[in-house]
């Protein structure tokens, strides 16, 4: 009974709220306990005070939701205020992360600003694909597209939008763009981190050159700007290479600064050397006004600077040459300086003589001045002294008065034979007197003539003279006076100014002249009053003989103990390693310096001279044999110049000749005359390598220019379609692109012309699209005219009726909407149907009905309309719905829209 009393109640209840007494309403709807009898209320309700009241005890969203599509503007505004503060509490958007509430807040406010925040919220990048696909509201799709990032995405948003919404098309193109440029300029930069790290290992494997610094700096400036995109190991790399580099740079600059400290030096040594030939020339000038100590010193100091110079500078050939020269000009004179010093007092003494009258007594004198000139020495250029000129005429008086005597020589040889003959027969017979008078004659006689010419009659005068000086002993004892006189002729030799080696020869001829007188009564006396004299006269010569001796001694010493380090060098060095032209220039200074270690005994210097021969040759020999290996190594780079001379791959054998060239600088030391024969083979072989990759490039250069000639000539024919008939034009470049494709060109070449190919199939391809457009728009006019001829004259019916209809629409249901749409009335759906259309062209709506067209979106958004559809086939089903339902009043305004979708 209770179910039955209370339902009973409940159907009282609520047929009270139908009541006119508006109080009475009140009163029921007070008593409503659920949100559907409110809906039902408000549905019917007439007074808007009760509505709101309704409005107002409404709790659930779903009511809230149902009251979104009321017909009062009202309502409707509260009910989404009411949602949006169900969904927002305390209006505080920041709280709400969950996509579908900021999805709903979005589509429920009016204020546009809160739209987009709440759109902006959302992070999921394919809920916003969703939102700005399907979302009614332009700027709602806008705000959703803006937050879009991935590259599929994007693709996605402007495939949808690209015949729809021109303004997500483009932001999505932009982006694409943007993603495009941004990933490029990555590449790029990746490429130029690449490329300078290669940049800078070619640095490396190149080595120092002009522009290593420049470059290197260049990498290091613009290193920065791309490391970022560079690999953690190009970074290493590149750390790695850049060290390597700035040793290679630090290394060159330590070897640039020791060049210019050698220049310097090289340059200092320059202007000493200059200094010193300047001091040369002034002391040949001053050099007769010196001692010959003073100018001896001075000339040494100007050899030791100028030796010392050469470490630092070589000058040229000629300069040093006139510097030896007249160093050794200068030291020429002072030697005979020093020499005529020490001889002029015997040179006066000599020149005081008068000329002997013996040939002997000649040569004697001749000797004497000979030795004083070839002591002296002196130089031709420099003026002599007088006394030295005298000498000179006196050598030369001497000459010529030995050369009369040589002329008489032979009518004095038979005189003298004819005196001997009679001498001999003197003292057969022992006429002693006519004996010593012959002997005197032919003693006279025997000086006129030379003594090679007569050495056998000189034999025969004293063996002769031999007799008869024993004739004469036997006859008086003739023999001591002659001992007294050789006795006191060798005291007269103690203290002689005679130069040692003249004194020695006068002693030993003294001592060979006492040996040949016969002994006698008394001799030993004389023999060691003579003795005695020649042991103290020849002290000066035993000083002169043991100095020269140990001169002599210690050159020999100095040759054996040269000969010994070339033996240890040649023994020791390591011949595969070595350093030729050191080898070389140690070779030449040991000659010069075994020549200066002179003079030595004679068997020493055979013997020294054979050992140093011995080891030289040794040390040539491994020259020779580098020499040897070096040319057969040239000769192995000509007959590979030779054989690549005549290779068909030019440019590899241009590479290999240039590999060649740089080994050829490689090799060692030759011989100059079969090295400059195999140079000349060489090089005839480069210039031919080099002569024919020229021939060939240049027939490539030709080729090349011949099929861009054609390739120029197919874009030529191509660009002459734009002036030809569409249809044919395509086909036509087909065929212009195949015959294009099928040239080989260079890659400049070919981006050009290609891209101008691009630019004329792109100019077809906008004509074609022009035309198409230009007949969906006479299409489209079918569409039009129809749909303002439904409620036009039968005539104005046929003129629509000839038009084509657009592809999607049927003739048919226009057809049925002409037989009744003149009658139909207006309503909320035809209302409804603008607004629709005006949503799909995306048009602007009149205020009026910006609020439904709100409620429109919301719905669409909700029931998911749209989605999935394209804008034809939006415009068709809208088309389709207003002949079934459309109406007279508003036709101009669906019309509008259906032309803004286009």
């Amino acid at each position: 009974m209770a179910f039955f009393k209370k339902l009973f109640k409940a159907g009282k209840r609520n047929s009270d709220w139908k009541t006119e007494d508006a109080d009475g309403r009140r009163q029921a709807l007070q008593a409503f306990r659920s949100d559907n009898e409110r809906l039902e209320f408000i549905r019917h309700e007439s007074s808007k005070e009760l509505r709101q009241l309704a409005l107002s005890l409404i709790e659930g969203d779903a009511a809230l939701d149902a009251l979104l599509s009321f017909s009062d503007d009202a309502i409707r505004k509260e009910a989404r205020a009411r949602l949006l503060s169900n969904l927002m509490p305390g209006n505080d958007l920041n709280r709400i992360s969950d996509t579908a509430t900021l999805l709903r807040i979005a589509a429920l406010t009016d204020d546009n600003d809160l739209r987009l925040s709440a759109v902006g919220k959302i992070n999921d990048e394919q809920e916003r694909l969703t939102i700005a696909t399907t979302h009614a509201v332009a700027k709602v799709r806008a705000a959703a597209a803006e937050g879009i990032q991935q590259p599929a995405l994007l693709q996605a948003l402007a495939e949808h939008a690209q015949s729809k919404d021109k303004t997500l098309y483009r932001m999505a193109k932009e982006k694409l763009a943007a993603l495009k440029a941004v990933q490029e300029e990555q590449a790029d930069r990746i490429k130029a981190a690449q490329h300078l790290l290669s940049q800078l290992h070619y640095l490396n494997k190149v080595g120092y050159h002009p522009e290593f610094n420049g470059k290197l700096q260049i990498i290091r400036q613009q290193w920065p700007q791309v490391q970022a995109a560079a690999s953690a190991q190009d970074h290493a790399d590149f750390s790695a290479a850049l060290v390597q580099a700035e040793a290679v740079l630090n290394s060159h600059q330590e070897e640039e600064a020791r060049q210019q400290q050698a220049q310097a030096a090289a340059s200092k040594a320059q202007d000493e050397q200059k200094a010193l030939s300047e001091s040369l020339t002034a002391l040949q000038q001053d050099a007769l006004t010196l001692t010959p100590d003073a100018l001896q010193q001075q000339l040494k100091d100007l050899e030791s600077r100028w030796h010392h110079t050469f470490a630092h500078h070589k000058p040229a050939e000629a300069v040093a040459r006139a510097f030896e020269n007249g160093l050794q000009q200068l030291f020429g004179l002072q030697s005979a300086l020093q020499q005529s010093n020490a001889s002029e007092t015997s040179a006066r003494a000599l020149l005081t003589e008068t000329l002997p009258e013996t040939a002997d007594a000649l040569r004697k004198q001749q000797a004497a001045v000979r030795q004083i000139l070839n002591a002296i020495r002196w130089p031709e250029a420099v003026s002599r002294p007088d006394w030295l000129s005298a000498l000179d005429e006196r050598a030369h008086a001497l000459q010529e008065r030995l050369a009369a005597f040589g002329s008489q020589a032979e009518s004095r040889l038979k005189d003298i034979a004819t005196d001997l003959k009679a001498f001999e027969q003197s003292l057969t017979e022992g006429h002693l007197k006519e004996a010593g008078r012959l002997s005197q004659r032919i003693q006279n006689a025997l000086r006129q003539v030379e003594q090679k010419q007569s050495a056998a009659l000189q034999r025969e005068y004293r063996a002769l003279t031999a007799r008869l000086q024993d004739m004469r002993d036997w006859a008086g004892f003739a023999t001591q006076p002659k001992k007294a006189a050789l006795a006191e002729a060798m005291e007269a030799l103690v203290g002689s100014a005679l130069s040692p080696d003249v004194l020695a020869d006068k002693i030993h001829a003294m001592q060979d002249e006492w040996k040949t007188l016969n002994t006698g009564h008394g001799d030993a006396e004389l023999w060691e009053r003579f003795k005695a004299a020649a042991d103290k006269a020849y002290e000066p010569c035993r000083a002169y003989f043991a100095e020269l001796g140990e001169l002599r001694e210690r050159n020999l010493a100095l040759r054996n103990a040269l000969i010994s380090e070339l033996d240890q060098y040649e023994a020791f060095m390591d011949w595969t390693q070595a350093d030729w032209k050191v080898v070389q220039r140690t070779l030449d200074t040991a000659r010069d310096t075994f020549r200066a270690y002179s003079p030595v005994d004679r068997h020493s210097h055979k013997e020294t001279h054979t050992r140093f021969s011995d080891v030289c040759d040794r040390i040539y020999a491994h020259i020779r044999a580098e020499q040897d290996n070096n040319l057969n190594l040239k000769q192995s780079i000509v007959n590979q110049a030779a054989e690549l001379a005549q290779a068909g791959d030019l440019s590899n054998a241009a590479d290999r000749v240039k590999t060649l060239q740089a080994n050829w600088k490689a090799v060692g030391i030759t011989q100059r005359g079969p090295d400059q024969k195999l140079w000349q083979q060489f090089r005839e072989h480069c210039d031919a390598v080099f002569a024919r990759l020229n021939e060939s490039r240049n027939a490539r250069k030709a080729e090349i220019d011949e099929l861009v000639t054609q390739a120029e000539g197919i874009v030529a024919q191509a660009t002459a379609l734009l002036n030809a008939d569409a249809g044919d034009a395509g086909h036509q470049l087909s065929e212009l692109n195949q015959a294009f494709a099928a040239l080989t060109l260079p890659k400049g070449a070919h981006q050009r012309l290609s891209q101008q190919l691009k630019a004329v199939a792109g100019e077809l391809r906008n004509r074609r699209e022009a035309e198409q457009k230009v007949a969906r728009q006479q299409s489209w006019q079918g569409l039009i005219a129809r749909l303002d001829a439904l409620a036009a004259g039968d005539d104005a019916w046929q003129s629509a009726n000839a038009l084509p209809l657009p592809e999607g629409y049927q003739q048919s249901l226009f057809d049925a909407a002409r037989a009744d749409f003149a009658s139909r009335t207006d309503n909320s759906t035809a209302n409804d149907l603008c607004i629709l259309m005006e949503i799909v062209a995306d048009a602007a709506t009149a205020d009026s009905d910006r609020a439904r067209r709100m409620e429109l979106q919301v719905q669409r958004l909700a029931d998911g309309l749209g989605k999935g559809l394209t804008t034809e086939q939006e415009r068709i089903a809208l088309t389709e719905r207003w002949l079934s339902e459309g109406t007279p009043a508003l036709q101009a305004r669906f019309i509008s829209a259906v032309k803004a979708s286009f």
